[in-house]
């Protein structure tokens, strides 16, 4: 009894293993670096505990991150390089989830996205997510900004709008914006290979069937000529006009644009690659 319990053990271990293993996602991970020192222990443990939860629930991981010294780099290139170096990432290493920066250095704060977050978060959102942790960056609150961060990632990642504009490739690792195939100029597509020889064999088969049409009618003997549809009395035509009386003029007001958001259909994400080559999405603010 005791070996098949110990057997069932060993089963269930290799097991939930395998599953770390194909899901990536390591929730013992270390997922607030507090370089800057700007949360207390308690806010720290508090943030690291809201990260985990969250990333399970959105299947992005989330870190944080706060420094002092960029190194001389642009929010956004310390943000994309720190999570390239780490290997974040929800299913794999360099996989997709979002990393928050706090730059005292630049007074800066930016949100860096990787994998299926580029398209799930879309600029609009990330906007939206900077508008609303503005206040408590101004006034100082970096533990209210932290947790606004996370509490609006995970609103827009489960229930927001997606990118349009591409996807991400997992074979290649990277953001691929469908651009490329859609903004292609019209000369291209009209010249392309393909369309030529589809156009070509229809245009040799509709004159084809027309050469036989022609050639058929010309074999055919005539049995119509101009005295078929006349009598002794010669031609009659009759005479009609038409006399303009009145014009009737229609108008309707024409809808002004307001400027409001528009849903579906009109959401982008762009992409650039980081200096480690990894796509990155993103934005940030200065306060």
């Amino acid at each position: 009894m005791r070996k098949m319990r110990t057997k069932q053990l060993s089963f269930l271990l290799a097991v939930a293993a395998a599953l770390m293993i194909v899901c990536g996602f390591d929730s013992q991970e270390k997922k607030v670096y507090d370089d800057g020192e700007l949360l207390t222990d308690a806010e720290e443990e508090g943030l690291q505990e809201l990260l985990v939860e969250t990333a399970k629930r959105t299947e992005q991981d989330l870190i944080v991150v706060t420094t002092r010294d960029n190194g001389g780099k642009e929010a956004g290139d310390y943000a994309d390089d720190f999570y390239d170096e780490h290997g974040f990432g929800y299913e794999k290493d360099n996989g997709s989830g979002v990393l928050f920066l706090i730059d005292m250095d630049a007074r800066d704060f930016y949100i860096s996205t990787a994998g299926t977050a580029i398209e799930k978060y879309t600029d609009s959102e990330i906007d939206g997510t900077l508008d609303a942790i503005m206040p408590y960056m101004r006034a100082g609150d970096y533990a209210g900004a932290c947790v606004t961060f996370v509490s609006e990632a995970e609103r827009c990642l489960t229930g927001g709008e997606t990118g349009k504009n591409g996807y991400y490739d997992e074979e290649e690792n990277r953001f691929v914006e469908y651009s490329a195939a859609k903004e292609e100029p019209g000369w291209k597509k009209a010249i392309a290979p393909k369309r030529l020889a589809v156009v070509f064999s229809i245009s040799a088969a509709v004159s084809a069937f027309i050469v036989l049409i022609i050639s058929w009618k010309r074999k055919t003997r005539m049995s119509v000529n101009g005295g078929t549809y006349l009598d002794g009395r010669g031609l009659d035509f009759k005479e009609r006009s038409d006399r303009f009386t009145h014009t009737t003029v229609v108008t309707r007001p024409i809808p002004k644009d307001n400027g409001g958001s528009k849903g579906g259909g009109h959401s982008h994400s762009s992409s650039h690659t980081s200096s480690g080559g990894h796509s990155h999405g993103g934005g940030g603010r200065s306060f």
